[in-house]
């Protein structure tokens, strides 16, 4: 199994039921908006492991606190993640691009941006839950190279189903990019869910 499969199927659909009634939107809103913030935070952890210091650290998170235990409880998961967990988590994977996805979510998906931005902060761990369960599956444990094969798999299989999406991910990734994105970040939506969790 890898990541996508991982994050698909009845586990994906547990977190969209898990935000829908954790922060009151519908399930087409929590839908379209994991359709825009899970890609993003996974090519941004790709973007990061990438260099020695973002590999170590995100190795040393997983193994530390991320070990894949935590997909058994999601609620809990979700929980901690708002008490403040998942933004600081964010901090370290989106840095200063964190308001452009947020504004991205919260204008294509018709939710506010306090519950865009709590979107992201409850796939957070759960995206790191992901990578430590499979890690370990594929063998070694958890490890570096485990977790960047893991990576780079979804990065290169989302590049061949959607490849118009890698600009428009990009771009929400760039703090420094002045245009809108929002228009185009709308692309992304649906058609890639429907990739994503099957």
């Amino acid at each position: 199994m890898d990541l996508q499969q991982l994050l698909g199927g009845e586990l994906g659909e547990q977190v969209t039921g898990l935000i829908s009634n954790q922060l009151g939107i519908d399930q087409n809103q929590a839908q379209s908006a994991i359709g825009l913030a899970l890609p993003t935070l996974l090519n941004a952890l790709n973007k990061n492991a990438s260099t020695e210091d973002g590999a170590a650290a995100l190795t040393n998170a997983i193994s530390n606190d991320h070990n894949g235990s935590g997909l058994g409880d999601l609620v809990g998961l979700a929980q901690n993640a708002l008490s403040g967990e998942g933004g600081s988590i964010l901090k370290h994977i989106l840095g200063g691009s964190q308001d452009n996805v947020t504004n991205a979510i919260s204008q294509n998906t018709g939710i506010g941006g306090g519950q865009a931005s709590q979107v992201l902060q409850i796939l957070a761990p759960i995206v790191l839950n992901a990578l430590g369960n499979q890690s370990q599956a594929t063998g070694g444990g958890i490890n570096i190279a485990n977790i960047a094969g893991l990576l780079n798999n979804f990065v290169g299989n989302h590049q061949e189903q959607a490849p118009q999406n890698q600009s428009i991910i990009s771009s929400l990734l760039d703090q420094n990019h002045d245009g809108n994105v929002a228009d185009d970040a709308l692309k992304i939506g649906a058609g890639f869910l429907k990739n994503l969790f099957k």
